[in-house]
Order: C-alpha cells, then sequence, then structure tokens
C-alpha cells in the first residue's frame, strides 16, 4: 500500500505568541532607532583595543535611516515570528541574538578601526538562511527539485541587491546567510526524531477505470424486454410451426 504525506513539522498555524514576538522585535527595533549611535555602534578599535564587546550586539539595533530601518524591520519582524512559531524560544531570540553577535565581531574584525558598524542585516540573512535550508530539509511533501528551487528563488528575489552601495556591509550580509546553513543543519540532525514524528501519513486510495464499468445489479438498472404478442401455432404431425410477424 502507498501513502502520501500531508502534515509535516511546518504544517502547524501560526500561534499568538509568535505575533506577540514579532510584534515585540519591531517594536526594539523602533525604540532604538533615535539612539546615539556613539553609544551603542561597533567599531574594531572599541570593541577589541577597548573591550567594549557588548557593542557588537547592541550595534544590529541602530538603522542609519529611516529606509535602512523599514527595509530591516520588515524582514526581521516577519521572521522572528516565523521562527518562533516552528523552532521555539532558543531559535529565537536566543540563537538569533548569539549568531547576531558573532556576525557582527567576524565583520568589524575585517574593517578598519574606526568604520562603524550598525543594523539588523546581519541577523536577517542568518534568519533567512536557517529558516530556508530546515524548509528545504523538512518539507517533504513537494520535491527535492521544487523545495531547492523555492529556496533559491526566495534568496534571490528577497536577498540578493539589485545595486551595491559604498556604505553596506555586503560582507554582514554574507557571513549571516553562511552561518545559518551549517547551525540549521545542526539544529535538524539535535531534532531529527521530533521532525520526523510530527509527520502524518496516510494510505492512498486506488481508483481503477475498470471499476467504473462494473455494472451493479440493481432492480433499477434492469432493462425490461417488453413480450410479444401471442403467436399463432398450428399442430401438425406432432411439431410446432411458429409463424412470426
Amino acid at each position: 500500500m502507498e501513502y502520501k504525506l500531508t502534515k509535516t513539522f511546518l504544517s502547524k498555524k501560526p500561534a499568538y505568541k509568535s505575533f506577540v514576538i514579532g510584534a515585540i522585535s519591531l517594536a526594539v527595533l523602533m525604540l532604538f532607532f533615535g539612539a546615539d549611535p556613539q553609544k551603542f555602534s561597533a567599531t574594531k578599535r572599541l570593541v577589541f583595543e577597548q573591550g567594549e564587546y557588548w557593542r557588537a550586539f547592541t550595534a544590529a539595533l541602530l538603522h542609519a535611516d529611516l529606509t535602512h530601518l523599514a527595509h530591516n524591520a520588515f524582514f526581521f519582524a516577519g521572521l522572528a515570528a516565523l521562527l518562533t512559531n516552528y523552532f521555539g524560544f532558543w531559535v529565537f531570540p536566543v540563537l538569533s541574538i548569539i549568531a547576531g553577535g558573532l556576525i557582527n565581531f567576524a565583520t568589524i574584525w575585517f574593517y578598519a578601526p574606526d568604520v562603524s558598524l550598525v543594523g539588523v542585516s546581519g541577523v536577517v540573512y542568518f534568519m533567512a538562511s536557517f529558516w530556508l535550508t530546515l524548509y528545504v530539509l523538512i518539507e517533504r511533501r513537494q520535491t527535492v527539485t521544487t523545495r531547492l528551487v523555492h529556496a533559491v528563488a526566495v534568496s534571490l528575489i528577497f536577498f540578493f541587491p539589485e545595486t551595491f552601495q559604498p556604505q553596506t556591509s555586503y560582507l554582514a550580509h554574507g557571513l549571516g546567510f553562511a552561518l545559518g546553513v551549517p547551525l540549521a543543519l545542526l539544529y535538524f540532525a539535535l531534532n531529527f526524531k521530533k521532525i520526523r514524528a510530527s509527520e502524518v501519513w496516510v494510505p492512498i486510495e486506488k481508483h481503477f477505470d475498470e471499476m467504473e464499468n462494473i455494472i451493479l445489479l440493481e432492480e433499477s438498472s434492469y432493462r425490461q424486454v417488453p413480450l410479444e404478442e401471442d403467436v399463432p401455432v398450428q399442430r401438425a404431425s406432432g411439431c410446432v410451426q411458429c409463424q412470426q410477424h
């Protein structure tokens, strides 16, 4: 008997708490929009030479302008809700915040001592690659090819820059996206049994064409044949002769 996969780990409906987390995430970014960059931004000199390591985390909360904030806030809040709903508190905000700090540490290490880094873009790219990687691994209701095409298409449409601007840290974007893939693979390996246990398989009912040709023996399906009129019969020499009309 063949079976069809109808539900996966990603089939559950969004929970109320996920929307709350998304709203809180958006509110935090808006709250820090007017903050003084000198107090929270990260540079190589401040972090590695003066030991202000916390700046690698707070720098993600700052944005250069309203356009920068609007672009990041949309994806950050949406991905925060998704990751919380399907993978829990430890993926977002805990793992995502830690990953954001690591991304900023690595990014400013390659910059000049006084180049300031702000923005949550690195975290957004990490969250996106984490989600897309797990989507490819979990959503087995679709073929592998279909899943890969979807993941690549989303990545190119939403996360590949149309134009390159010198003030944008594409290094942070690349590091964030690169970090999301192995951590998603690790999450999948650690939670493999739970993920597969959530799958629901149902038997496939086969319908054969020949079954449609079976005549049901019901009284209503019989075709009544009218009896012919009485036929005159002549009996002679012990035989019967029938005259047909």
